[in-house]
Protein backbone atom coordinates (compact mmCIF):
# COMPACT_ATOMS: atom_id res chain seq x y z
CA UNK A 1 0.00 0.00 0.00
CA UNK A 2 1.06 3.42 -0.81
CA UNK A 3 1.71 5.71 1.85
CA UNK A 4 0.63 9.02 1.31
CA UNK A 5 3.84 11.82 2.52
CA UNK A 6 2.64 14.27 4.89
CA UNK A 7 3.42 17.95 4.39
CA UNK A 8 5.42 19.70 6.18
CA UNK A 9 3.28 22.16 7.88
CA UNK A 10 1.29 18.95 8.98
CA UNK A 11 4.00 16.47 10.66
CA UNK A 12 3.86 18.78 13.93
CA UNK A 13 -0.01 18.73 14.22
CA UNK A 14 0.46 14.96 13.24
CA UNK A 15 2.84 14.48 15.82
CA UNK A 16 0.46 16.44 18.64
CA UNK A 17 -2.78 14.03 17.56
CA UNK A 18 -0.83 10.59 17.78
CA UNK A 19 0.48 11.83 20.95
CA UNK A 20 -2.67 12.63 22.50
CA UNK A 21 -4.06 9.39 21.43
CA UNK A 22 -1.11 7.31 23.22
CA UNK A 23 -1.70 9.54 26.15
CA UNK A 24 -5.70 8.89 26.29
CA UNK A 25 -5.20 5.29 25.74
CA UNK A 26 -2.48 5.43 28.54
CA UNK A 27 -4.95 6.95 31.06
CA UNK A 28 -7.66 4.55 29.57
CA UNK A 29 -5.21 1.76 30.65
CA UNK A 30 -4.79 2.66 33.45
CA UNK A 31 -8.37 3.77 34.69
CA UNK A 32 -9.10 0.12 33.80
CA UNK A 33 -5.81 -1.61 36.55
CA UNK A 34 -7.24 -4.42 38.41
CA UNK A 35 -8.52 -7.76 37.98
CA UNK A 36 -12.57 -6.61 37.66
CA UNK A 37 -12.28 -3.48 36.70
CA UNK A 38 -13.97 -0.18 38.65
CA UNK A 39 -17.21 -0.99 40.62
CA UNK A 40 -18.28 2.68 41.48
CA UNK A 41 -17.83 5.89 40.47
CA UNK A 42 -17.32 9.37 42.19
CA UNK A 43 -20.37 11.44 41.44
CA UNK A 44 -19.99 14.52 43.81
CA UNK A 45 -17.73 15.66 46.21
CA UNK A 46 -17.91 19.17 48.66
CA UNK A 47 -14.62 19.37 51.13
CA UNK A 48 -11.90 17.54 50.99
CA UNK A 49 -12.28 13.65 49.88
CA UNK A 50 -9.46 11.63 49.66
CA UNK A 51 -9.05 8.05 47.69
CA UNK A 52 -6.63 5.65 48.46
CA UNK A 53 -5.83 3.24 45.56
CA UNK A 54 -5.96 -0.52 46.28
CA UNK A 55 -2.60 -2.02 47.62
CA UNK A 56 -1.55 1.61 48.74
CA UNK A 57 -1.30 3.43 52.00
CA UNK A 58 -0.90 6.95 50.57
CA UNK A 59 -4.22 8.98 50.13
CA UNK A 60 -4.52 10.95 46.79
CA UNK A 61 -6.82 14.06 46.56
CA UNK A 62 -10.06 12.49 44.44
CA UNK A 63 -11.92 14.39 41.35
CA UNK A 64 -15.07 13.82 40.33
CA UNK A 65 -15.81 11.16 38.25
CA UNK A 66 -13.76 9.12 39.65
CA UNK A 67 -13.47 5.37 38.70
CA UNK A 68 -13.09 3.41 42.23
CA UNK A 69 -12.53 -0.77 41.81
CA UNK A 70 -12.32 -3.12 43.80
CA UNK A 71 -10.08 -2.48 47.60
CA UNK A 72 -9.54 1.24 46.77
CA UNK A 73 -10.76 3.13 50.16
CA UNK A 74 -12.67 6.57 49.94
CA UNK A 75 -12.26 9.01 53.22
CA UNK A 76 -14.16 12.20 53.62
CA UNK A 77 -12.33 15.33 56.10
CA UNK A 78 -15.07 17.07 58.57
CA UNK A 79 -17.46 18.81 56.80
CA UNK A 80 -16.72 17.18 53.70
CA UNK A 81 -19.46 15.52 52.01
CA UNK A 82 -19.73 12.77 48.75
CA UNK A 83 -21.51 10.57 46.69
CA UNK A 84 -20.68 7.49 44.75
CA UNK A 85 -22.85 5.58 41.98
CA UNK A 86 -22.59 2.01 42.48
CA UNK A 87 -24.69 1.01 39.32
CA UNK A 88 -28.26 1.40 40.14
CA UNK A 89 -27.17 2.24 44.00
CA UNK A 90 -26.24 6.17 45.03
CA UNK A 91 -24.06 6.12 48.45
CA UNK A 92 -23.66 9.10 50.07
CA UNK A 93 -20.85 9.99 53.08
CA UNK A 94 -21.14 12.70 55.64
CA UNK A 95 -18.32 14.34 56.95
CA UNK A 96 -15.67 12.30 58.50
CA UNK A 97 -16.33 9.00 57.22
CA UNK A 98 -13.94 6.10 55.14
CA UNK A 99 -15.15 3.27 53.25
CA UNK A 100 -13.47 0.76 51.25
CA UNK A 101 -15.32 -1.16 47.91
CA UNK A 102 -14.30 -4.74 49.37
CA UNK A 103 -16.07 -6.20 46.34
CA UNK A 104 -18.51 -5.71 43.25
CA UNK A 105 -21.57 -5.74 45.84
CA UNK A 106 -19.94 -5.15 49.13
CA UNK A 107 -18.84 -2.01 50.60
CA UNK A 108 -16.92 -1.86 54.66
CA UNK A 109 -17.66 1.09 56.32
CA UNK A 110 -14.79 2.14 59.27
CA UNK A 111 -16.73 4.98 60.74
CA UNK A 112 -18.98 7.69 60.19
CA UNK A 113 -22.62 8.60 58.37
CA UNK A 114 -23.38 6.99 55.38
CA UNK A 115 -26.83 7.32 53.55
CA UNK A 116 -27.76 5.08 50.64
CA UNK A 117 -30.73 4.81 47.95
CA UNK A 118 -30.61 1.34 46.12
CA UNK A 119 -33.25 1.98 42.94
CA UNK A 120 -35.14 -0.32 41.09
CA UNK A 121 -32.03 -2.77 39.33
CA UNK A 122 -33.53 -5.54 36.36
CA UNK A 123 -30.03 -7.55 36.98
CA UNK A 124 -31.32 -7.97 40.68
CA UNK A 125 -28.26 -6.23 42.26
CA UNK A 126 -28.14 -6.76 46.22
CA UNK A 127 -25.62 -4.89 48.11
CA UNK A 128 -23.40 -5.77 51.64
CA UNK A 129 -22.39 -3.50 54.05
CA UNK A 130 -19.80 -4.06 56.80
CA UNK A 131 -19.05 -2.72 59.99
CA UNK A 132 -16.92 -3.02 62.73
CA UNK A 133 -19.51 -5.14 64.52
CA UNK A 134 -22.08 -6.81 61.91
CA UNK A 135 -22.66 -6.94 58.05
CA UNK A 136 -26.07 -5.54 56.53
CA UNK A 137 -27.64 -7.49 53.85
CA UNK A 138 -29.76 -5.09 51.43
CA UNK A 139 -31.83 -6.79 48.67
CA UNK A 140 -34.80 -4.58 47.93
CA UNK A 141 -34.69 -1.02 46.86
CA UNK A 142 -35.23 1.82 49.29
CA UNK A 143 -33.36 3.97 51.37
CA UNK A 144 -31.24 3.45 54.58
CA UNK A 145 -29.05 4.91 56.56
CA UNK A 146 -26.24 3.50 58.80
CA UNK A 147 -23.82 5.58 61.20
CA UNK A 148 -20.98 3.08 63.04
CA UNK A 149 -17.74 4.31 65.53
CA UNK A 150 -16.59 0.44 65.05
CA UNK A 151 -17.97 -0.96 68.14
CA UNK A 152 -21.63 0.28 67.86
CA UNK A 153 -23.96 0.58 64.77
CA UNK A 154 -27.02 2.52 64.31
CA UNK A 155 -28.94 1.46 61.90
CA UNK A 156 -32.19 3.26 59.96
CA UNK A 157 -34.97 1.85 57.45
CA UNK A 158 -36.89 4.35 55.44
CA UNK A 159 -37.90 2.03 52.95
CA UNK A 160 -36.82 -0.95 52.02
CA UNK A 161 -35.73 -4.12 53.77
CA UNK A 162 -32.46 -5.50 54.83
CA UNK A 163 -30.75 -7.91 57.36
CA UNK A 164 -28.41 -7.65 59.86
CA UNK A 165 -26.08 -10.86 60.48
CA UNK A 166 -23.74 -11.30 63.19
CA UNK A 167 -21.75 -13.95 65.12
CA UNK A 168 -22.98 -17.01 65.88
CA UNK A 169 -25.28 -17.28 62.94
CA UNK A 170 -27.40 -14.23 64.89
CA UNK A 171 -29.54 -12.02 62.62
CA UNK A 172 -32.31 -9.55 62.46
CA UNK A 173 -34.57 -8.08 59.73
CA UNK A 174 -35.70 -4.68 59.35
CA UNK A 175 -38.09 -3.29 57.21
CA UNK A 176 -40.07 0.14 56.40
CA UNK A 177 -39.67 3.13 59.00
CA UNK A 178 -37.64 0.79 61.46
CA UNK A 179 -34.70 1.40 63.41
CA UNK A 180 -31.94 -0.13 65.75
CA UNK A 181 -28.70 0.32 67.69
CA UNK A 182 -26.55 -2.40 67.55
CA UNK A 183 -23.21 -3.22 70.18
CA UNK A 184 -20.86 -5.53 70.19
CA UNK A 185 -20.66 -8.79 67.02
CA UNK A 186 -24.20 -10.52 68.59
CA UNK A 187 -26.39 -8.21 67.51
CA UNK A 188 -26.87 -7.04 71.50
CA UNK A 189 -29.43 -3.95 71.49
CA UNK A 190 -28.34 -1.11 72.76
CA UNK A 191 -30.08 2.34 74.40
CA UNK A 192 -30.12 4.64 71.02
CA UNK A 193 -27.99 8.06 71.94
CA UNK A 194 -27.52 8.73 68.26
CA UNK A 195 -28.11 12.90 67.75
CA UNK A 196 -29.63 13.70 64.42
CA UNK A 197 -27.49 15.48 61.88
CA UNK A 198 -29.71 17.75 60.25
CA UNK A 199 -27.34 19.37 57.98
CA UNK A 200 -26.94 15.62 56.17
CA UNK A 201 -30.05 14.75 56.30
CA UNK A 202 -31.44 18.26 54.40
CA UNK A 203 -28.16 17.37 51.95
CA UNK A 204 -29.86 14.08 50.72
CA UNK A 205 -33.12 15.43 50.80
CA UNK A 206 -31.39 17.70 48.12
CA UNK A 207 -29.97 15.54 46.54
CA UNK A 208 -32.99 12.55 46.44
CA UNK A 209 -34.38 15.80 44.52
CA UNK A 210 -31.84 16.18 41.73
CA UNK A 211 -32.13 12.84 41.46
CA UNK A 212 -35.81 12.44 41.03
CA UNK A 213 -35.42 15.68 38.34
CA UNK A 214 -33.14 13.38 35.95
CA UNK A 215 -29.65 13.37 37.61
CA UNK A 216 -29.95 9.61 38.89
CA UNK A 217 -28.30 7.24 36.57
CA UNK A 218 -29.50 4.69 33.68
CA UNK A 219 -28.41 1.34 33.31
CA UNK A 220 -25.25 0.69 34.87
CA UNK A 221 -22.29 1.58 32.89
CA UNK A 222 -20.04 0.47 34.90
CA UNK A 223 -18.98 -2.69 33.52
CA UNK A 224 -16.61 -1.19 30.30
CA UNK A 225 -14.75 -3.33 27.94
CA UNK A 226 -11.24 -3.89 28.91
CA UNK A 227 -8.92 -1.01 26.71
CA UNK A 228 -6.92 -1.88 24.26
CA UNK A 229 -2.89 -1.50 24.68
CA UNK A 230 -1.31 1.56 23.65
CA UNK A 231 0.20 0.38 20.33
CA UNK A 232 -2.62 -1.00 18.98
CA UNK A 233 -4.30 2.35 19.46
CA UNK A 234 -1.44 4.63 17.55
CA UNK A 235 -0.93 1.52 14.53
CA UNK A 236 -4.92 2.20 13.90
CA UNK A 237 -4.54 5.89 14.46
CA UNK A 238 -1.54 5.49 12.22
CA UNK A 239 -3.06 3.93 9.17
CA UNK A 240 -6.57 5.72 9.47
CA UNK A 241 -4.83 8.83 9.55
CA UNK A 242 -2.80 8.35 6.31
CA UNK A 243 -5.72 7.12 4.83
CA UNK A 244 -7.88 9.82 5.13
CA UNK A 245 -5.85 12.89 6.40
CA UNK A 246 -8.64 15.50 5.17
CA UNK A 247 -11.19 13.58 6.79
CA UNK A 248 -9.49 13.08 9.77
CA UNK A 249 -8.84 16.50 10.87
CA UNK A 250 -12.25 17.52 9.80
CA UNK A 251 -13.75 14.53 12.30
CA UNK A 252 -11.22 15.86 14.94
CA UNK A 253 -12.40 19.85 14.44
CA UNK A 254 -15.68 18.23 14.83
CA UNK A 255 -14.63 16.05 17.63
CA UNK A 256 -13.15 18.85 19.26
CA UNK A 257 -16.14 21.08 18.68
CA UNK A 258 -18.49 18.57 19.93
CA UNK A 259 -16.29 18.21 23.29
CA UNK A 260 -16.29 21.90 23.32
CA UNK A 261 -19.76 21.52 23.35
CA UNK A 262 -20.28 18.62 25.84
CA UNK A 263 -17.59 20.25 28.02
CA UNK A 264 -19.75 23.90 28.02
CA UNK A 265 -22.83 21.54 28.30
CA UNK A 266 -21.26 19.98 31.36
CA UNK A 267 -19.58 22.91 32.36
CA UNK A 268 -23.61 24.89 32.43
CA UNK A 269 -24.90 21.85 34.44
CA UNK A 270 -22.05 21.85 36.79
CA UNK A 271 -22.99 25.12 37.15
CA UNK A 272 -26.33 25.00 37.62
CA UNK A 273 -26.11 22.56 39.78
CA UNK A 274 -23.28 24.30 41.53
CA UNK A 275 -25.50 27.24 41.81
CA UNK A 276 -28.63 25.55 43.05
CA UNK A 277 -26.06 23.53 45.56
CA UNK A 278 -24.92 27.60 46.44
CA UNK A 279 -28.86 28.26 46.68
CA UNK A 280 -29.51 25.50 48.85
CA UNK A 281 -26.41 26.59 51.07
CA UNK A 282 -27.32 30.34 51.49
CA UNK A 283 -30.82 29.52 52.29
CA UNK A 284 -29.18 27.08 54.93
CA UNK A 285 -26.85 29.72 56.03
CA UNK A 286 -29.43 32.09 56.16
CA UNK A 287 -31.39 30.00 58.17
CA UNK A 288 -28.52 28.72 60.44
CA UNK A 289 -27.83 33.04 61.12
CA UNK A 290 -31.64 32.97 62.10
CA UNK A 291 -31.21 30.37 64.54
CA UNK A 292 -28.13 31.89 65.61
CA UNK A 293 -29.66 35.51 65.63
CA UNK A 294 -32.27 34.63 67.61
CA UNK A 295 -30.30 32.36 69.82
CA UNK A 296 -27.57 35.08 69.97
CA UNK A 297 -30.65 37.79 71.52
CA UNK A 298 -31.50 34.68 73.94
CA UNK A 299 -28.43 34.41 75.17
CA UNK A 300 -27.88 38.55 75.26
CA UNK A 301 -31.45 38.72 77.40
CA UNK A 302 -30.43 35.48 79.50
CA UNK A 303 -27.00 37.49 80.14
CA UNK A 304 -28.75 40.50 80.69
CA UNK A 305 -30.96 39.42 82.62
CA UNK A 306 -27.88 37.57 84.73
CA UNK A 307 -26.64 40.45 85.03
CA UNK A 308 -29.21 41.83 86.58
CA UNK A 309 -29.68 39.78 89.09
CA UNK A 310 -26.36 39.72 89.92
CA UNK A 311 -26.21 43.27 90.63
CA UNK A 312 -29.13 42.78 92.50
CA UNK A 313 -27.38 40.65 94.60
CA UNK A 314 -24.06 42.90 94.39
CA UNK A 315 -26.19 45.86 95.60
CA UNK A 316 -28.02 44.16 98.51
CA UNK A 317 -24.54 42.55 99.54
CA UNK A 318 -23.39 45.58 99.27
CA UNK A 319 -25.71 47.45 101.64
CA UNK A 320 -25.78 44.51 104.02
CA UNK A 321 -22.10 44.87 104.18
CA UNK A 322 -22.80 48.56 104.87
CA UNK A 323 -25.34 47.81 107.85
CA UNK A 324 -22.99 45.46 109.20
CA UNK A 325 -20.16 47.81 109.08
CA UNK A 326 -22.10 50.27 110.50
CA UNK A 327 -23.80 47.72 113.13
CA UNK A 328 -19.42 47.09 114.13
CA UNK A 329 -18.71 50.74 113.95
CA UNK A 330 -22.03 51.52 116.59
CA UNK A 331 -20.78 48.73 118.78
CA UNK A 332 -17.13 49.74 118.39
CA UNK A 333 -17.96 53.11 119.58
CA UNK A 334 -20.41 51.89 122.17
CA UNK A 335 -17.39 49.77 123.57
CA UNK A 336 -15.22 53.09 123.05
CA UNK A 337 -17.72 54.51 125.29
CA UNK A 338 -17.97 51.86 128.11
CA UNK A 339 -13.70 51.55 128.13
CA UNK A 340 -13.82 55.28 128.44
CA UNK A 341 -16.30 55.33 131.16
CA UNK A 342 -14.47 52.73 133.14
CA UNK A 343 -11.36 54.27 132.56
CA UNK A 344 -12.77 57.09 134.37
CA UNK A 345 -14.69 55.05 136.75
CA UNK A 346 -10.96 53.46 137.04
CA UNK A 347 -9.20 57.06 137.60
CA UNK A 348 -11.59 58.45 140.08
CA UNK A 349 -11.48 55.15 142.13
CA UNK A 350 -7.33 55.43 141.84
CA UNK A 351 -7.54 59.12 143.03
CA UNK A 352 -9.99 57.99 145.50
CA UNK A 353 -7.84 55.50 147.07
CA UNK A 354 -5.24 58.11 146.42
CA UNK A 355 -6.94 60.28 148.61
CA UNK A 356 -8.14 58.13 151.42
CA UNK A 357 -4.36 56.57 151.27
CA UNK A 358 -2.90 60.09 151.79
CA UNK A 359 -5.54 61.15 154.73
CA UNK A 360 -4.94 57.58 156.47
CA UNK A 361 -0.80 58.39 156.07
CA UNK A 362 -1.55 62.13 157.19
CA UNK A 363 -3.40 60.60 159.91
CA UNK A 364 -0.89 57.78 161.04
CA UNK A 365 1.47 60.82 161.02
CA UNK A 366 -0.83 62.83 163.11
CA UNK A 367 -1.35 60.09 165.20
CA UNK A 368 2.71 59.33 165.28
CA UNK A 369 3.14 62.96 166.07
CA UNK A 370 0.89 62.64 168.80
CA UNK A 371 2.38 59.51 170.26
CA UNK A 372 5.54 61.25 170.53
CA UNK A 373 4.35 64.40 171.71
CA UNK A 374 2.81 62.34 174.53
CA UNK A 375 5.91 60.10 174.80
CA UNK A 376 7.59 63.46 175.37
CA UNK A 377 5.49 64.49 178.14
CA UNK A 378 5.49 61.37 180.09
CA UNK A 379 9.06 61.74 179.87
CA UNK A 380 9.42 65.03 180.89
CA UNK A 381 6.92 64.08 183.58
CA UNK A 382 9.10 61.44 184.84
CA UNK A 383 11.97 63.97 184.95
CA UNK A 384 10.36 67.07 186.46
CA UNK A 385 9.10 63.39 189.59
CA UNK A 386 12.61 62.03 189.49
CA UNK A 387 13.78 66.01 190.30
CA UNK A 388 11.24 66.03 193.12
CA UNK A 389 12.19 63.18 194.50
CA UNK A 390 15.37 64.30 194.32
CA UNK A 391 14.78 67.43 195.98
CA UNK A 392 12.77 65.82 198.97
CA UNK A 393 15.55 63.36 199.24
CA UNK A 394 18.11 66.27 199.47
CA UNK A 395 15.90 68.17 201.78
CA UNK A 396 15.26 65.25 204.16
CA UNK A 397 19.12 64.50 203.77
CA UNK A 398 19.44 68.35 204.74
CA UNK A 399 16.97 68.20 207.83
CA UNK A 400 18.34 65.05 209.00
CA UNK A 401 21.81 66.44 208.76
CA UNK A 402 20.16 69.18 210.84
CA UNK A 403 18.55 67.30 213.74
CA UNK A 404 21.75 65.08 213.83
CA UNK A 405 23.35 68.54 215.35
CA UNK A 406 21.24 69.77 217.29
CA UNK A 407 21.09 66.37 218.96
CA UNK A 408 24.63 66.53 219.05
CA UNK A 409 24.42 70.06 220.77
CA UNK A 410 21.79 69.48 223.01
CA UNK A 411 19.56 72.41 221.67
CA UNK A 412 17.32 72.15 218.88
CA UNK A 413 17.10 74.98 216.94
CA UNK A 414 13.43 77.10 217.52
CA UNK A 415 11.56 76.39 214.41
CA UNK A 416 10.12 79.92 212.81
CA UNK A 417 6.43 80.07 213.22
CA UNK A 418 4.04 79.27 210.93
CA UNK A 419 7.08 77.70 209.09
CA UNK A 420 7.15 74.39 207.71
CA UNK A 421 10.67 72.92 209.13
CA UNK A 422 10.13 70.38 206.26
CA UNK A 423 9.96 72.93 204.21
CA UNK A 424 13.01 74.76 203.89
CA UNK A 425 13.92 74.73 200.66
CA UNK A 426 11.88 74.93 197.92
CA UNK A 427 12.50 74.52 193.99
CA UNK A 428 12.07 77.47 191.55
CA UNK A 429 9.29 75.28 189.76
CA UNK A 430 7.24 74.28 192.98
CA UNK A 431 7.05 78.35 193.67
Amino acid sequence: MNRTRLPAFQRPLHRWVLGLALLCAGLSASAQQGPQGEVARLNVQEGAVSVSPAGQDRWYAARPDRALGIGDRLRTERNARAEVYIGQAALRLDGATDVEFSGPDEISVGRGDVQLRVGDDPSGQSLRIDTGNLSADIGAPGEYRLSTDSATTWVAVASGQLTLRGQNGASQRLTDRQQTTVSGRNLAAARNTRAQNSSFDAWVAERNRFDSAGGWPGPSRLAQPAAPSAATIAREQQIEYERAQQAQQAQWLEQQRGAQAAQQLQEWQRDQEWRQQQEWRQQQDWRRQQDWRQRAEQDRWQQQRQQQQVQQQLQQQQQQALRQQQELQLRAAQAQAQQQQQLLQQQRAAQQAAQVQQQQQQLRQQQELQLRAAQMQQQALAQQQAQQNAMRQAQEAQLRAIQQQQQQHGTAPAAPRGDDPRRLWTSPDSR
